[in-house]
């Protein structure tokens, strides 16, 4: 079982921040760098539920790397859609513009061997499929288009979706149990394996101690830690969690967010972690995480795009 108790919060240098801060912070890739975007969004709470209100149709981790990509070249966060989109909104995009990125899905078949034992030379033996993620350069901004000769352009309406926490929890099959625990400094716990959180009555972030909590339902099953072998340590393991509590209450506008820097901080000065061993992996978890609670919260018809 898991359980979210109050801990002192340790303060980081500005120089200890930018000494583990990855090469490639702040340039466009040509591949989403999952690190150096959760260091910028666990550093700039404003500016990621700006980026989510703007580009929520797509997978919170597109939003964060769209708008790494537009501060990189200096310009503001705004509406993205791709060129036919565009003009389908009677705007055309402008001669010269750059495309911005998003790593996409596509499903591919997987070929079987046919050379198996009484199989059909020509016939595939699996009809089975896998997805890859791939880079797509189709996207632009508000600023790279300008109206149509001869159309209308529509009005570009921006609005953060309507998100509910009974909703996500039923999605994610997460059931939320009354409190049991007898110490009182213990905020929340769960039970990854029964898929079931609970949050003390007394908690002084209820919405992020639900948030820590649901992010070890789908982090830190038995499996998952079996799978993640020795690698993933406690320390490591709540720095996952509270990563995605600041998350979601940063993009949702809630309370907690000093707290949650905090006790991330706490954490990766832990015996058995460092800053150096939260890599790009355990960011990628995070944000997949992440999107997982906000697409889990949202009404089925304004679920993510990509």
């Amino acid at each position: 079982m898991y359980d979210q108790t109050i801990t002192p919060a340790r303060t980081t240098s500005k120089s200890t921040r930018e000494a583990h801060q990855p090469a490639g912070v702040g340039s466009e890739q040509q591949k989403p760098q999952f690190l150096a975007m959760l260091h910028d969004a666990l550093t700039e709470p404003g500016r990621i539920s700006k980026a989510y209100t703007l580009f929520h149709s797509y997978s919170f981790g597109n939003a964060l790397w769209i708008a790494e990509q537009l501060d990189a070249r200096g310009e503001p966060l705004a509406p993205i859609a791709s060129f036919n989109r565009w003009r389908e909104l009677g705007r055309v995009v402008k001669k010269g513009s750059k495309a911005l990125c998003m790593s996409m899905p596509v499903t591919v078949k997987a070929k079987a061997d046919t050379k198996l034992a009484g199989a059909d030379p020509g016939t595939e033996q699996d009809d089975s499929r896998r997805v890859l993620f791939v880079v797509r350069r189709h996207w632009f901004a508000l600023h790279h288009t300008e109206p149509m000769a001869g159309a209308e352009p529509q009005a570009i309406e921006t609005v953060t979706p309507d998100w509910n926490a009974g909703r996500a929890l039923e999605a994610l099959g997460i059931t939320r149990e009354d409190f049991e625990h007898t110490n009182g400094n213990v905020q929340g716990y769960a039970r990854p394996e029964a898929r079931r959180v609970a949050v003390s009555p007394l908690a002084v972030n209820p919405a992020k101690t639900l948030f820590h909590e649901i992010a070890h339902c789908l982090l830190h099953s038995e499996q998952a830690r079996i799978e993640d072998g020795a690698e993933l340590t406690r320390d490591l393991a709540e720095v996952e969690a509270e990563s995605v509590a600041y998350l979601c209450c940063a993009v949702l506008g809630l309370p907690g967010l000093e707290d949650a820097r905090g006790y991330v901080q706490d954490w990766l000065a832990g015996s058995g972690c460092d800053a150096a061993s939260f890599t790009d992996k355990h960011a990628r978890r995070v944000l997949g995480a992440v999107d997982k609670v906000l697409k889990a919260g949202k009404p089925a018809a304004t679920e993510a795009e990509g």
